[in-house]
Parts: C-alpha cells; structure tokens; sequence
C-alpha cells in the first residue's frame, strides 16, 4: 500500500468512525485507523471512548432488551437479493370435454393373460368366452411380427374369456388366451371331442397348463403342455 492510498484509507476509517460517534464501533475504526497510520508514520487521532462502552469480548447472554439492542447494531447489514419464482407444480391445464379416445380407454375392460412365463404346472382358467379378437403374432425372442409366405402379418386369434362365473365382458375376471402352439392344440382336441368347428363366442372352455413336453431336437425349447375342455353354446354348428 502506497503512502498515499493509507492516508486514504485511515481518512475513510476515521469517517466511519465520526459517524457512528458513542458508539462501540466508533472505537474499532478509531483504533484500525490508528494501527494504520502508526504503519505508514501518519499522525494519529487521540479518541475517549467512555468506559462502559469500551468494546468487550462478545459472551453468551441470556435473552433480553439490552442484547436484542446491541445484536441489532454490531449486525452487518446486507443487501438480499430477492427473486420470484413461479412453481409449476399447482399449475394444471384447463378442463376440456373428454374425446372418444380417452373414453374408450377408461371403458374398455382391463384382461390380464391366462397365462406366462411365471404359470406353473396345474394353473388353469375355468369360464366362459365373451369376445375374440385377433393381433400380430410377434416373434418370441425378437418380438418383430412374423409373415407369412405372402410376406402378410399372420395373425393370432385371441380368446376373452370371463372367469367370474358368468357371461359378462367386463369386470376383475377377465383372461386373455392366444390361441397359439400347445393351446391351440388342446383347443383343437375339445373342440372335436366336443362335435364342434371351433370356439365362438358364448361357449364356456376350460384350459389347463399341464407343464413342459420333450423338445423336439437337441437345441430346442421344451414345449408347453396344455389340455382343453370345451362345452359349444346351444345350436353352435356341429363338425
């Protein structure tokens, strides 16, 4: 620090001081003041500072008016910043009337499959079927659809079948059955023991897992095993 920017510095501290005159404070910068000019060789400020206001040791004080008084003016003062932040999460679009596609999502029954890769042996599905639809049939390990020879989807049907003990096509009941490999084998097999085409809507079939056959080759998985039990609906066409 050059003598110039000392004189300088102890003429501000000095200011400081004459303004907050009677203070403790006062006395701080009177005596920093004074540190600094003794340094630099600059004349020094005699200050009397009354004895009850000599700055002491700060101690731990019980609660009181006095400390309250004290802690607010030794407190520096510091300018906050403010800043107003807007929360999205109370913010919710606007009610607008409910389209057909929402609708039909909330109304159409939820169905859970019959059975997985999880099913042990002797699980079964015993009710009957209140609706067949159709999807690709997707690869097991690729789930990429498989084609035909025509290079067309093939498609798989799939058997809603309500287990609740009764013909409804909704509610908890629900399965969903794709007529695929072993089951539609066993499907096949009730159908013809039963003097009926094929499966239709409101005829009751019982399916059980039965468990895993002999692969056919070495390299292969080990088919499930399924046995069917069908009862066609009055006046459903015979084979």
């Amino acid at each position: 620090m050059t003598p110039d920017q000392a004189r300088d510095k102890v003429a501000k501290l000095r200011a400081h001081a004459a303004s907050v005159d009677g203070t403790p404070e006062a006395a701080l910068f009177y005596a920093k003041a004074n540190e600094l000019a003794a340094t630099h060789g600059l004349p020094l400020t005699e200050h009397q500072q009354p004895a009850a206001e000599t700055p002491r040791p700060h101690r731990a004080r019980p609660n009181g008016p006095q400390q309250s008084n004290a802690a607010t003016q030794s407190a520096p003062t510091t300018a906050r910043r403010t800043t107003t932040l807007t929360s999205t999460a109370t913010k919710t679009k606007p009610a607008r009337p409910a389209g057909d596609t929402t609708l039909s999502k909330a109304f159409t029954p939820r169905t859970r499959a019959a059975f997985n890769r999880n099913s042990e042996p002797g699980a079964q599905i015993d009710g009957y079927i209140v609706a067949i639809e159709e999807e690709p049939d997707l690869d097991y390990r690729t789930r990429a659809p498989k084609l035909d020879a025509d290079g067309n989807e093939r498609m798989v049907p799939i058997l809603i079948v309500q287990t609740d003990g009764t013909t409804k096509p909704y509610g908890q009941g629900l399965r969903k059955v794709w007529v695929r490999t072993g089951i539609a084998d066993a499907l096949i097999g009730a159908c013809m023991d039963a003097g009926a085409t094929r499966t239709v809507v409101g005829g009751k079939v019982r399916i059980r897992y039965e468990g895993l056959g002999e692969p056919p080759a070495p390299n292969f998985s080990a088919p499930k095993l399924y046995t069917a039990i069908y009862e066609p609906p009055v006046g459903q066409e015979a084979c």
